[in-house]
């Protein structure tokens, strides 16, 4: 496995450093599945992270904390994520309980939680973020709808948990042992996250899922820009040889619950995922019409908040679809057929629930429009 060392700056002294570090790894013990032990002023540890096994050494110094590792090679991506982690790692009272669920949580939206859902025989809404379909925004939008008044246990923010895990999928799409006891939690609301089909049995409450589809060349396009593999490899050698199944008909996969290996998802598995969506998903939105989406999911749900919600994780420096080859378009369109029927069919499906609302629903969306001008302006 390819070594990657890096180091932060701090200004705490070493003993400071240490105590620190043994704190904050005893809290994360207890949300993962980190493994390590302490030498004088050295850390050793394992851990799984989005499912990518990481190993090695925490060396505290008196002004820097220095990390030296083995990083399996689809790990290389995520690097830049190091030094950001090892910063909060050195944080005071750091806690790792509510640090998911916080990140993700809107700044300007801090108090929405108030009163939000009081109907708890309501079904926990399991949010199946798929990876680069624009679902951070959608993430939020769920939170400020689900969340309760009750403070927060563990990862649970308010009821919601944002599960750390699965951007890219555990090898035999199991759920972490320390997630699991989250699914049975007395106050769930909605679970946010990178899972799959599969997840709700391990909740002990009635459920439903709901997720947003993308168009698959550019949900691809995205993710290669994302993992920032332009100096690494070309799109083509991308689509063509990918390092990871989640460019590989990805959408289908986690709808359907199923992972085969890199060009074996079949017409079975389309079929399966079509046939989820239409029993267990109560809404099922596009990237592309996230407007009518947020809206279709207000009247399905019940949900009464006026919860405005913009478009997160947008890279401004990626180069548009329509500036690639054909040649390239449908090079990833060829790896990524069965996602686009799949697409294809959910935006079929998407038009007639919307018809299905009647008059109403149009008159919802204008207002959901006259909103987001309004505070656009303000």
């Amino acid at each position: 496995m390819p070594r990657y060392r890096t180091q932060v700056a701090h200004s705490l002294g070493r003993r400071e450093a240490v105590e620190r570090l043994k704190v904050n790894a005893e809290k994360a013990r207890e949300l993962s599945d980190l493994e390590g032990s302490w030498s004088g002023d050295t850390f050793t540890f394992a851990v799984s992270v989005q499912g990518l096994g990481l190993k090695g050494t925490l060396q505290v110094e008196e002004g820097a904390l220095k990390f030296d590792g083995q990083l399996p090679l689809v790990a290389m991506p995520f690097v830049g994520w190091f030094p950001r982690i090892l910063n909060k790692a050195l944080e005071s009272n750091l806690n790792l309980k509510t640090n998911t669920a916080q990140a993700n949580r809107p700044e300007s939206e801090s108090n929405v939680c108030h009163n939000a859902r009081n109907d708890t025989s309501a079904p926990v809404v399991l949010f199946l973020h798929l990876p680069k379909a624009g679902g951070s925004t959608l993430g939020e939008f769920v939170y400020n709808q689900c969340c309760a008044e009750e403070g927060d246990e563990g990862l649970i923010k308010s009821g919601v948990p944002f599960l750390p895990y699965g951007f890219i999928k555990e090898t035999d799409l199991s759920v972490p042992e320390y997630i699991r006891p989250l699914l049975r939690h007395k106050n769930l609301r909605a679970v946010v996250g990178h899972f799959w089909y599969g997840i709700h049995e391990h909740l002990g409450a009635p459920w439903t899922y709901i997720t947003l589809l993308r168009e698959p060349v550019d949900r691809v396009v995205s993710l290669y820009h994302y993992l920032k593999l332009e100096g690494v490899m070309s799109l083509e050698e991308f689509v063509s040889s990918p390092p990871y199944k989640e460019v590989d008909n990805d959408q289908t996969r986690r709808i359907a619950g199923v992972d085969p290996e890199i060009a074996e998802c079949t017409t079975a598995t389309l079929r399966a995922a079509q046939e989820n969506l239409r029993r267990d998903f109560s809404v099922f939105g596009a990237t592309e019409r996230l407007d009518e989406t947020l809206v279709l999911l207000k009247r399905k749900l019940g949900w009464s908040r006026d919860v405005l919600s913009y478009p997160k994780n947008v890279n401004p420096t990626r180069p548009p679809t329509a500036s690639l080859s054909p040649e390239v378009i449908n090079a990833v369109r060829k790896r990524n057929e069965l996602d686009f029927e799949l697409w294809q069919y959910a935006t079929r499906l998407l038009d007639k629930a919307i018809v299905a609302e009647g008059r109403g629903f149009q008159d919802d969306l204008q207002s959901y429009k006259a909103l987001q001008s309004v505070s656009a302006v303000s």
